[in-house]
C-alpha cells in the first residue's frame, strides 16, 4: 500500500489512538482525533477512517452519518471499531454508512487486512465508475426511451432461460446496473446460496447485514441504501438517487417486482430438482420391484413344476395301488373320476397363479412408462 495513503483514527481513548497509530504508521500517514466534532471540522482529505462508536458528544454512528451527508465523504471507507459485536450494532453501523466492523481488542493482522481491503475496494469502485461512465450514459438514454419498467420486462421475459442460481444472480446484477445502481444480490435455494456484487467483492459487514435483515420484512430503506427480501432472493442497493424521490419510488416498485420474479424462478428450479430426485427414487424403486417380481416368478414357476410333478407321481402311485385294494369296478371308477377332477382343479390354481404374475408384470410396465414420461 502506498505510504501516502491517509488514515483518520477517531477515538476518545488516548491509549487506543496510540495503539492504532503505531500499528499503521509504517504503511500509512495517520491523523488522530479524540472526538467526532474535531474530525468533521478537519479540512484534510482521508482515504479511510477508523471510527470508535462509544464517544462523548457525537458518537460513531452520528459522526458517520454527518460524514456521508457531505459530497466529499460519500465514498470514504469507514471501519467502525467497538468493544461490542452484536447483530443490532452491525446493522446500525451499516445503516449509518459503515463499510466494515472491527472488534476490540484489535488484532493487528485483522486490522491491516480489513483496512487494505476497504481501500482497495474503494479504488475498484472508482475505476469501475470511470470505465463504465460512457456505457451507463448510453444505458440511461436507452432506459429513458423505453422506461424503467423495460428492464423488469426484459428480465421477466428471459427468466425461463435462467437455469442456475449463478445465471439468476448475474441477470439481477445486470438489471440493477442498467438503472445505474450499485448493489449486492443473494440467491438462496435447496442447493445452497451465493452472493454477487455489482462492484466486485462483498465486505464482511455487507454479508452480515444481508444475513441479519433478510428475515426482517419485505423492504427496508436506509437513506440511499435499501434492501428487498423474498424467500429465495435479497437485493441490497447502495446508492438510491435520494435527490429524486419520484425516481426512488419507481425504483422501489421495480426492485420488488424484479426480486419477486427471480424468487419465483429459483423456486421453479428447486421444484424441478425435487421432481427429478423423486423421479430417480421412483425409478430405483420400480427397478427393485421388477427384480423382486422376477425372483418371485422364477420361484413360482419352479414351485409349479415341482407341484405338478409331485401330483402326477402321487396319482400314478395311487393308480398302481388301486388294483391291490380289492375294490369293486364301480369303486375304482369313482376313485379314478375323483382323481381326474382333483387334477383338473389343481391345474386351474396353477394357471391362476401364472395369470396373476402376468397382471403384476403389466402393472409394473405401466408404472415404468409413467416414470419415464416428462
Amino acid at each position: 500500500m502506498h505510504a501516502k495513503t491517509h488514515i483518520a483514527v477517531v477515538d476518545d481513548n488516548p491509549p487506543q489512538r496510540m495503539i492504532l497509530s503505531r500499528l499503521l504508521e509504517s504503511n500509512y500517514r495517520v491523523s488522530t482525533f479524540d472526538n467526532g466534532e474535531k474530525f468533521l471540522a478537519s479540512e484534510e482529505a482521508f482515504d479511510a477512517v477508523l471510527l470508535d462508536i462509544e464517544m462523548p458528544g457525537l458518537n460513531g454512528y452520528e459522526t458517520c452519518r454527518k460524514l456521508r451527508a457531505r459530497t466529499e465523504g460519500k465514498e470514504i471507507p469507514v471501519i467502525f471499531v467497538s468493544a461490542h459485536d452484536t447483530a443490532p450494532e452491525r446493522v446500525e453501523a451499516y445503516e449509518a454508512g459503515g463499510d466494515d466492523f472491527v472488534t476490540k481488542p484489535i488484532t493487528a493482522s485483522e486490522l491491516r487486512y480489513k483496512l487494505k481491503g476497504a481501500i482497495e475496494h474503494r479504488l475498484r469502485v472508482q475505476d469501475l465508475a470511470a470505465l463504465s461512465s460512457n456505457a451507463q450514459q448510453v444505458a440511461f438514454t436507452a432506459m429513458i426511451s423505453m422506461g424503467d419498467l423495460g428492464v423488469v420486462i426484459d428480465f421477466l421475459r428471459n427468466s425461463y432461460n435462467n437455469r442456475s442460481y449463478e445465471s439468476i444472480a448475474q441477470k439481477l446484477i445486470n438489471a440493477i446496473s442498467a438503472w445505474g445502481l450499485l448493489g449486492i444480490v443473494q440467491v438462496r435455494g435447496r442447493n445452497g446460496h451465493l452472493d454477487r456484487s455489482s462492484a466486485g467483492d462483498i465486505s464482511p459487514l455487507q454479508a452480515s447485514v444481508l444475513e441479519t435483515m433478510r428475515g426482517m420484512g419485505r423492504i427496508f430503506e436506509l437513506g440511499s441504501r435499501a434492501i428487498v427480501n423474498y424467500k429465495h432472493v435479497s437485493l441490497l442497493i447502495q446508492n438510491l438517487p435520494t435527490d429524486d424521490p419520484d425516481k426512488v419510488g419507481r425504483l422501489r416498485d421495480h426492485l420488488a417486482v424484479l426480486a419477486e420474479g427471480a424468487d419465483m424462478r429459483v423456486a421453479a428450479l428447486d421444484a424441478v430438482d425435487e421432481r427429478n430426485l423423486q423421479k430417480n427414487g421412483i425409478t430405483g424403486a420400480l427397478a427393485e420391484l421388477r427384480n423382486a417380481l422376477q425372483r418371485i416368478g422364477e420361484q413360482n414357476r419352479g414351485n409349479r413344476a415341482n407341484g405338478q410333478n409331485l401330483m402326477l407321481e402321487s396319482l400314478e402311485n395311487l393308480s398302481r395301488t388301486l388294483p391291490t385294494l380289492g375294490l369293486t369296478d364301480s369303486q375304482v371308477g369313482y376313485v379314478d373320476d375323483l382323481l381326474k377332477e382333483t387334477q383338473d382343479e389343481t391345474k386351474q390354481y396353477f394357471d391362476q397363479a401364472q395369470s396373476i404374475e402376468s397382471e403384476f408384470s403389466e402393472v409394473l410396465s405401466q408404472l415404468e412408462r409413467l416414470a419415464r414420461a416428462d
